[in-house]
């Protein structure tokens, strides 16, 4: 009886302390990922700023430059609001 009893508790103590160890090392991961996903925001904002908010897509095969939205002029196309214009392959 005591044996059982010894087992019980000894299987009780190593499950809990591999859920502990298991939580710990996913809240290390998670934080992990959360600075990533900053630093990633932070590169993207530069990114941002240093291009003037310039974008390039390819739609169909075909490639576009679209311009922020204030942009000065009448734009000939517009998606999304914004000012686009297609590049020649020339």
């Amino acid at each position: 009886m005591f044996r059982l009893f010894l087992g019980i508790c000894g299987g009780s103590w190593a499950t809990m302390h591999w859920l502990s160890r298991s939580i710990d090392s996913r809240i290390e991961t998670l934080a992990e990922v959360k600075l990533r996903i900053l630093r990633a925001r932070d590169t993207l904002a530069v990114m941002h700023e240093t291009t003037w908010g310039i974008e390039l897509q390819e739609i169909n095969g075909d490639r576009y430059v679209l311009l922020p939205a204030d942009t000065p002029g009448r734009p000939a196309f517009t998606m999304d609001g914004r000012p686009y214009m297609k590049l020649s392959r020339e």
